[in-house]
């Protein structure tokens, strides 16, 4: 079985988890994932299976899309929600305005220079940070340049608690708004542990936790924070919204959210992450591992699989002449003459197929020497 499925993490598992499980229910040894979820995180995954595996790293480099709940008034030492508190911000947080929030999320889109969490899987001295941080050892990551490519504040800035049960609502139109907030009133007041947050058109966060949970107990969170037992903290006010953020490779949401706090003169941390894209796979096209597991209990798992090259549908194509067929399949540099189409201006990278219609590879152009040499192939 070669191919890409595109599968969407739920919450609770690992992106390795996910692999394990994929390996058993396609049968396929060979596979991997294109890009790491936190545990907490849901959203987009592609697992490559067989010779796909091949696309794993074209893929991780490319960009991704995400939506997270920022949730600002706090701020814990994972810069996620699972951490433990290390820092308050209620001062400063009730004189904030929506305008306020909204110029400040705005104004990093762009280039930017992204300090990473001390809990990530960034290397240094040979050791992942947060190997060091649970050792209790102290770590400084360097700050890398980032590019958040689009940036936008998907919901309305919500007031709660810190204990409220996040609830999402897609309003089509002021009238189905207006009825939506009548109908959740009298469990939405001000004295109620639920905060309800009206999404624009797009947003997918109400998908988060919609499929409801780990279907193993190996898969769930081993133990709460410490903060999570204290009524006082639970009962803190914050402000709640979902933002969206395109960006490149290496961008992580949960330091965007506590540089946000930090712009805004508070603290901020990230309460949900969803990744609705990966390169040209979305979310629309995603399925649990349930659904997979099905599929594949049905014998229809293969007609879930995405070929290889529709991951490089943004690439321009090309198709060998027959007689250059095999110049290809080897994997050797090719010249212009070796293609069916007339290059007047040559593109890269590009995607090449046999004469026949066969993707075999991606290659990528040398000015230099006038020709076409192989980037990655697929045979």
């Amino acid at each position: 079985m070669d191919g890409i499925i595109n599968i969407y993490k739920e919450q609770g598992y690992t992106s390795h988890d996910v692999i394990a499980r994929m390996r058993g229910i396609s049968g396929q040894r060979r596979a991997g994932h294109t890009g790491t979820l936190d545990p907490d995180a849901e959203g987009v995954l592609p697992v490559c299976l067989g010779t796909a595996t091949r696309v794993v790293e074209m893929l991780t480099d490319t960009d991704k899309t995400y939506e997270a709940v920022v949730l600002l008034g706090l701020s814990t030492d994972t810069e996620d929600i699972s951490g433990e508190i290390v820092s308050y911000g209620q001062d400063s947080l009730s004189k904030l305005t929506d305008g306020d929030i909204i110029e400040a999320v705005m104004g990093f889109k762009g280039e930017y220079m992204q300090i990473p969490p001390v809990y990530s899987a960034i290397k240094q001295g040979g050791k992942k940070l947060c190997e060091l941080a649970r050792e209790g050892k102290e770590s400084t990551p360097e700050a890398r340049s980032v590019n958040i490519k689009d940036i936008e504040v998907m919901s309305d800035i919500v007031d709660g608690k810190l204990k409220s049960e996040t609830r999402f609502v897609r309003a089509k139109d002021a009238q189905d708004e207006k009825e939506e907030d009548e109908a959740s009133g009298s469990r939405a007041g001000a004295d109620a542990d639920i905060c309800v947050m009206h999404l624009k058109e797009g947003s997918c966060m109400d998908r988060f936790g919609a499929s409801g949970g780990s279907e193993d107990d190996r898969f769930k969170r081993n133990s709460d924070p410490e903060w999570a037992k204290n009524e006082e903290v639970l009962n803190l006010p914050v402000k709640r919204f979902v933002v969206r953020i395109e960006c490149s490779k290496g961008t992580y949401i949960r330091s965007l959210c506590r540089d946000i706090g930090e712009k805004l003169g508070c603290c901020a941390t990230m309460e949900k992450l969803i990744r609705t894209r990966v390169g040209n796979l979305g979310i629309g096209s995603s399925l649990t591992l349930g659904e997979a597991q099905e599929l594949a209990g049905k014998g229809e798992l293969e007609g879930a699989l995405i070929a290889t090259d529709q991951c490089f549908t943004d690439l321009p194509a090309l198709h060998t002449k027959e007689k250059y067929d095999q110049v290809l399949e080897n994997g050797n540099i090719m010249f212009f003459r070796h293609f069916k189409e007339y290059i007047k201006e040559p593109a890269s990278p590009v995607r090449v197929y046999t004469s026949k219609g066969t993707f075999l590879a991606v290659y990528e152009f040398e000015e230099r020497r006038k020709l076409y040499k192989p980037l990655k192939m697929f045979t």
